[in-house]
């Protein structure tokens, strides 16, 4: 009862704030009542199911045409970002990077993956993640509505020192950074011949740390890492290598390392 009352509150102040709303150009978008930052912000560890008619929205900012994102893509508003576990494969093509989306919640389930707020259904008792895939094109179109409204959403130029836990889940750019490969060879599911494949440590000039995750299937997986410096641009994400919290960075595609002249 208590926490339903508080998502009742938080839904109450946020329909009293003023948010810049995107002009529609075909379609009249459905008005989130709430934002993703205060969303998030109820969570305090816990996996939520919605109840009641809880509608958030944002710019869609990730990709997986390159096969570093798996059935699932990222939302960002003026104040958070969000993973929506679509389920489905190709998402490029159905929700192209900056169109706009808002998401009807009621019926799902939201938590916390590797800090990043995560919208899809309630998981199974035995299941180690908070929520599971929407998992068919029914469902998905149930919760996820698609407008012809589109905004390049540029990524947040930061320096490693600057991140915060609540910019998980957000598009950031950090550099210039030089990959460790003493660093990388040493952690599980990194490597030693300096691909891209698992995970890698990159550090600044102040030997702040950041990790960039590649999956196995990504089409870039197997290429080396540049040894120069560099800018990486990604979806930011916090969570623990081997026991140690790193930020991470999760790239859409090889071109979120640009070479730094």
């Amino acid at each position: 009862m208590l926490l339903k009352l508080i998502i009742i509150a938080a839904l109450f102040f946020a329909g009293c704030n003023k948010f810049d709303e995107p002009a529609a150009e075909n379609d009249v978008p459905e008005t989130p009542n709430i934002t993703i930052g205060d969303l998030h912000s109820l969570l305090n560890g816990r996996t939520l199911d919605i109840e009641d008619e809880v509608i958030i929205g944002g710019y869609v900012t990730s990709s997986d045409r390159a096969g570093n994102f798996y059935k699932s893509f990222i939302i960002e508003d003026a104040t958070g970002g969000a993973e929506i576990m679509a389920g489905l494969n190709d998402l490029h093509n159905t929700y192209p990077k900056g169109c706009y989306i808002t998401i009807s919640l009621k019926g799902c389930a939201v938590g916390e993956h590797y800090g990043v707020m995560q919208v899809g259904l309630h998981a199974a008792d035995y299941s180690t993640y908070p929520t599971d895939y929407f998992a068919s094109r029914v469902i998905a179109d149930k919760h996820i509505r698609r407008y012809n409204i589109t905004r390049n959403i540029a990524p947040r130029p930061l320096n490693v020192s600057q991140l915060q836990k609540d910019m998980c889940g957000t598009l950031v750019s950090l550099g210039p950074l030089t990959h460790s490969t003493e660093l990388s060879a040493h952690l599980w599911d990194g490597n030693q011949e300096g691909k891209w494949q698992g995970y890698n440590i990159f550090e600044d000039s102040s030997h702040n740390q950041i990790a960039v995750y590649t999956s196995d299937y990504a089409d870039y997986a197997s290429d080396k890492i540049p040894s120069a410096k560099v800018s990486i641009t990604g979806i930011l994400q916090y969570g623990k290598i081997e026991g140690k919290e790193y930020f991470m960075i999760k790239m859409r595609d090889e071109k979120d390392c640009a070479h730094i002249n």
